[in-house]
């Protein structure tokens, strides 16, 4: 209480209990109007501050020998009727330079803490060593937060450690959760004003390909409509991404037949009878039904499991008690409305904004392959800068 009355700021609420954030109290203190002289945000930051103000940082993670060489932060943001949860790792490099990520990972339903431990983070479990009991960590040292700072957030509610406050919440849709991820961006900049001005990317992979577009042209409409906070957004990235639901499952018999995981007899065969369409097949077709196949790969994600589960864990997390039973990597069992089949219209819509796109995709990915990718890409008819070329990296083919 000392130190707050020391500070130069202006005080809009009155010391209070936040029952709707689980018995925090506090002054709620207009740190940003020194920044924005706008009484928007006097009012954005003040329904913000309903809720708890600081976040702690997570020094140490259970299964991790010694500190974390970098900067962990866990915590909760409300948006709505929901609680999205989100881990915040900071640049290793130059975190008052180095860009912002917001990172989605699949599903939808999957947990962003599948991208940070599988595919970009800073950790990875010691699989060789495993024997029993709770799996230990070690340090990647090929992390992209080497050199940015990332957000990985689990949405839609019901991913994850998210969750949703009244039944009401848990019924969630594409363009919904859009809308929710673009609130948290918001909310989250004001609790952390010292990485706004960092260039902000928005990325993702698989079914993310839905909603990053989606959330990325709201961030333009509302810098264009000049709502506060701004956000310095320069791009967006996706990874062998959902875009089209028609285009991307079509692809799926043209690429197996590509990589001779069928005859050329059933590929024939499947083109002929299904007409070339293998989604939403007419039942009645049954020379099309029995010859479809689909092909798709499983991984082994137990550890995560053991991991997440953890009472140890989830108390080094900082994650609520008694809400979330049970942490899955991918919740199949989401209210989930697929209310957008296709963000082709909102690329071309995108790509006349100035930012920067990366579309990568894996060679060998049966489940967006990237024949349908390179599809859609060159449906946009986009100016084409440089022929198609191996991508090198220190004199190494990468791509």
């Amino acid at each position: 209480m000392a130190f707050i009355a020391t500070l130069s700021t202006l005080s809009i609420g009155l010391w209070d209990d936040l029952t709707a954030c689980y018995g925090c109290s506090a002054t709620v203190l207009n740190k940003q109007l020194r920044m924005f002289s706008s009484s928007k945000m006097a009012d954005s930051f003040s329904t913000f501050c309903k809720c708890c103000l600081f976040r702690p940082n997570c020094e140490a993670s259970p299964g991790f020998h010694g500190e974390l060489p970098f900067k962990l932060e866990t915590g909760y943001v409300s948006v709505g009727d929901s609680e999205l949860f989100y881990y915040f790792i900071e640049s290793q490099g130059d975190p008052e330079k180095d860009p912002l990520f917001l990172w989605l990972t699949g599903g939808p339903g999957c947990s962003s803490f599948g991208g940070l431990i599988f595919e970009i983070g800073p950790l990875e479990f010691d699989v060789d060593n495993y024997k029993v009991g709770l799996p230990e960590l070690k340090y990647c040292p090929y992390a992209w937060t080497k050199s940015a700072s990332f957000i990985f957030l689990d949405a839609p509610v019901g991913s994850g450690f998210s969750y949703a406050r009244t039944p009401e919440g848990w019924h969630i849709s594409d363009s919904e959760s859009a809308e929710q991820s673009y609130q948290f961006l918001k909310k989250w900049f004001l609790e952390h004003p010292q990485y706004l001005l960092l260039q902000l990317y928005i990325g993702g992979d698989s079914y993310s390909g839905i909603p990053v577009p989606l959330i990325t042209k709201k961030v333009i409409e509302g810098n264009e409509a000049s709502v506060l906070p701004h956000l310095n957004l320069q791009g967006y990235l996706v990874g062998s991404p959902m875009t089209d639901l028609i285009i991307d499952r079509n692809s799926r018999i043209v690429f197996a037949h590509r990589l001779a995981l069928i005859s050329d007899e059933l590929y024939e065969k499947l083109r002929k009878s299904c007409n070339e369409m293998y989604v939403d097949v007419d039942p009645s077709n049954t020379e099309c039904v029995s010859a479809l196949a689909y092909y798709e790969m499983n991984f082994v994600y137990e550890m995560a499991y053991l991991w997440a589960n953890d009472p140890l864990v989830q108390d080094a997390l900082h994650v609520r008690k008694g809400i979330v039973s049970e942490w899955v990597r991918c919740n199949r069992s989401l209210s989930y409305e697929k209310n957008v089949t296709s963000v082709v219209d909102v690329h071309r819509y995108l790509s006349t904004k100035g930012l920067q796109l990366l579309v990568e995709t894996g060679d060998h990915d049966m489940s967006i392959p990237y024949v349908g990718t390179e599809k859609w890409i060159k449906s946009l008819n986009l100016t084409i800068a440089d022929d198609w070329r191996p991508w090198y990296i220190d004199g190494q083919v990468a791509g």
